[in-house]
């Protein structure tokens, strides 16, 4: 595109030039042809992109249209009178129209808001006016020999010009001019008054209107600019925004519009000088008073030149009354930001809640302490409230937030003045201790947790887990890990107590984490395994349940359950084992229910009977793998019952409504009320293995065996006795009541393959 400008650009002027310079009939033909060749790009662009192009632009290149109308005409009276057209002609009709067009359209591009570029517009067309009125105003009103019409249109032109120029500047100074093809436009609007005014002037002396070579070059030339401005690749015509100035830049004087005014003021002067040299004695003797007109545009020109350094002056007041209030804001600014700064450094340092350091003013004061030449004893302690979240459920967010306060108030009391106490999230608290025992800050701590807390009208009982860690060369985060392992040991080891960090806690989290990491991807690299233990029926061990038991061997060898389920537990990847497990036992206990009416028992942890689908995907794998629901027990440990009975998740009680059956699993060891088997949808008894005789000599175990008996006895709950591992074992429980039990002594846990030996020896008969 650029590429095709250049050319254009380059064809056009040798055509301006050559068609001006020819004379004759021949030459006017080539001068009309060369402006409808040069404006052609903008016709055409006009009209194609007639919607994107603003009214104003519109009407802009109307008037070039117009004027290039105009021309033609010229053209043809001027062949036909011989080279001197008439005056007045037909064509003075377009020209005047086309003033109008462009004036209107200029307008219109410049905007309203343009007020500073119009009063510097009407300085340059003040000093302009002088030019005009020696030129050619003031020789036209001694032409006698002209009549009034013509004379009127003779002084209408230069006023017209005068006009259109001051639209023109107007334009340019406002900023409309920034686009390129606006810029030729306004180019072309230049060279066509300049080529007017020479015509005028050497017009004011003449019968006709002549042209001179140079006034064709200057019109041609302004088409040229016209066509290359309808080549330009933007659109035409749009009007650039203005950048968003500080202030009001537009009253500023750049070097070049003060270079500009500068020059206007002289033309007056220079006019008149250059009009009292060139008077003489023939001259009319009230010539002088011609010179009144420039005087007054001299006046004129001073009147809006202060008016506008006037305006300058109230611009630079405003500056400067800015500029103090700016000052007095950067100031308060300034003052503000530190206090900012101070409120953002405490705040980022500091909990929003209790007013404790946080996380990271913990570290930096422990980086701080840890990196002093000297040798102390240093301390970590960590304190995290247990089952805070049963205040925030009774009583509100609010009302914790309130007991956090009151509980941080206490601890400040009790740690020594060089210590750091900080709360690090939620209900777990820190305190950094440096030299001095770190046993004696914790008991006192757990002493003062433990102790009524009043929060307004309510009196709160809490108690605390304690993690210590003593510190000897680690980092803060090594330190931080480490009382976080501690703390979590005090947690499982059943609350309310301090555990110091020992190595071994460190070697059982990084097993935690091998271990779920192998568990993450057992199940689809096929390394677990159901195995199967048999529940008999004494005295004769015939198989009456199937016990689904999980197995997981990865490639470094088999990983024992009671190492691996508690992990499974804590990561939740228990829930989708879990449902693992229970479709496999249902697919295979199908076979062995139908064959010898037995029934498949599978464990079902704490975290499946959370979820608020379980119920719905245990009836659907009873559906999918077509086991009655009455050969289905799930078995479950007395741990889901800690606390409150009424917690029990409403999916056993549906479960239980569709005919599976609900065991408890060692029954003894757990948290649960006997006085809750009246209130629990509860089936069968597992009495723990701890609790089974050991021989018929060991009455002490009797005991306790004899009463769990005859509770499931007095509640029509069987019982099974787990762990019998001889036949004198057997021979008690049978003796005692016990009717069901499962054991090595009758069959290990294995693959159903070894199941089916099992069924083989101790179910020969089938049972239907």
């Amino acid at each position: 595109m650029q590429g095709r400008r250049r050319y254009f650009a380059v064809a056009g002027a040798a055509a301006v030039v050559g068609s001006s310079l020819a004379a004759g009939q021949l030459g006017r033909v080539l001068w009309l042809v060369t402006a409808v060749a040069c404006s052609a790009p903008m016709l055409v662009r006009a009209v194609r992109d007639r919607r994107s192009i603003s009214t104003a632009w519109g009407l802009v290149a109307a008037g070039f249209v117009t004027r290039l109308l105009a021309d033609a005409v010229w053209s043809a009276e001027s062949m036909l009178h011989g080279g001197a057209v008439p005056f007045p002609s037909w064509n003075d009709f377009g020209y005047l129209l086309s003033y109008g067009l462009l004036v209107t359209g200029l307008i219109g591009a410049a905007g309203g808001r343009a007020r500073v570029a119009l009063l510097d517009a009407s300085i340059l067309v003040a000093s302009v006016a002088v030019i005009d009125w020696m030129v050619l105003i003031h020789p036209y009103l001694h032409r006698t020999e002209i009549g009034p019409l013509a004379l009127g249109l003779a002084l209408a032109y230069p006023l017209c010009d005068l006009v259109l120029f001051a639209v023109a500047v107007r334009v340019l100074l406002s900023g409309a001019a920034r686009h390129r093809a606006n810029l030729l436009l306004l180019a072309g609007v230049g060279l066509m008054l300049t080529a007017n005014t020479i015509f005028f002037a050497h017009a004011a002396n003449g019968r006709v209107r002549d042209v001179h070579w140079l006034d064709d070059v200057l019109w041609l030339g302004s088409y040229l600019a016209l066509g290359l401005a309808g080549l330009h690749p933007r659109v035409f015509g749009r009007r650039e925004p203005r950048r968003p100035q500080a202030g009001d830049e537009r009253d500023v004087l750049s070097a070049g519009r003060i270079l500009l005014f500068g020059a206007a003021t002289l033309l007056g002067p220079a006019a008149t000088v250059y009009r009292l040299v060139t008077t003489d004695g023939s001259r009319a003797p009230g010539e002088w008073r011609h010179l009144i007109v420039p005087a007054l545009l001299a006046g004129l020109l001073s009147v809006l030149l202060v008016v506008r350094l006037g305006g300058l002056a109230r611009l630079a007041q405003r500056r400067l009354a800015d500029l103090a209030t700016n000052e007095r804001r950067l100031e308060a600014a300034l003052v503000e930001r530190v206090s900012l700064e101070h409120q953002l450094r405490h705040g980022a340092l500091h909990d929003p809640v209790t007013g404790l350091a946080n996380r990271a003013l913990l570290s930096e004061r422990m980086d701080w302490a840890l990196a002093r030449p000297e040798r102390r004893h240093h301390a970590l302690l960590l304190l995290d409230v247990d089952r805070f979240t049963d205040v925030n459920d009774a009583y509100g967010i609010d009302f914790g937030d309130q007991v956090l306060v009151a509980l941080a108030a206490r601890l400040r009391a009790v740690a020594a003045p060089g210590d750091t106490l900080a709360r690090l999230g939620g209900d777990e608290f820190a305190l950094f201790v440096e030299h001095a025992p770190a046993e004696l800050p914790a008991e006192r701590l757990r002493a003062e947790v433990k102790a009524p807390l009043r929060v307004g009208a309510r009196v709160v009982h809490l108690t605390a887990s304690f993690g210590l860690v003593d510190i000897d060369g680690q980092t803060p985060p090594d330190v931080i890990a480490d009382a976080e392992l501690a703390l979590r040991a005090a947690k499982r080891g059943g609350r309310d107590r301090v555990v110091r960090y020992r190595p071994e806690l460190r070697s059982a989290r990084d097993t935690f984490t091998r271990i779920s990491a192998g568990l993450r991807h057992a199940v689809e690299r096929g390394e677990l395994a159901v195995h199967y233990q048999p529940v008999v029926e004494l005295p004769d061990a015939r198989i009456v349940a199937v016990e689904a038991l999980l197995r997981w061997t990865p490639a470094d060898g088999p990983v024992p359950p009671d190492d691996f389920i508690p992990v499974a537990e804590e990561t939740g990847l228990i829930v989708p084992i879990g449902a693992w497990v229970l479709e496999q036992a249902c697919r295979a206990a199908g076979t062995w229910h139908e064959r010898f009416g037995t029934s498949i028992t599978v464990n079902v942890s704490v975290r499946q009977l959370a979820e608020p689908h379980f119920a719905d995907e245990v009836l659907a794998v009873l559906d999918r793998t077509g086991l009655p629901a009455a050969a289905l027990v799930l078995e479950i440990t007395e741990s889901v019952f800690a606390g409150d009975a009424d917690a029990l998740p409403d999916a056993l009680a549906r479960l239980r409504g569709h005919g599976i059956r609900i065991a408890i699993d060692d029954f003894g060891t757990g948290y649960s009320s006997l006085s809750y088997l009246n209130q629990l949808p509860v089936d069968i008894l597992k009495i723990d293995r701890s609790f089974v005789p050991s021989g018929p000599g060991s009455d002490g175990d009797h005991a306790f065996t004899r009463a769990v008996l005859q509770l499931g006895s007095s509640r029509s709950l069987p019982a099974i006795a787990e762990g019998i591992e001889t036949a004198e074992q057997a021979e008690v429980l049978h003796a005692l009541g016990c009717r069901l039990a499962q054991g090595y002594h009758f069959a290990k846990p294995g693959p159903a393959s070894q199941l089916e030996a099992a069924f083989a020896r101790l179910n020969p008969v089938r049972t239907g």
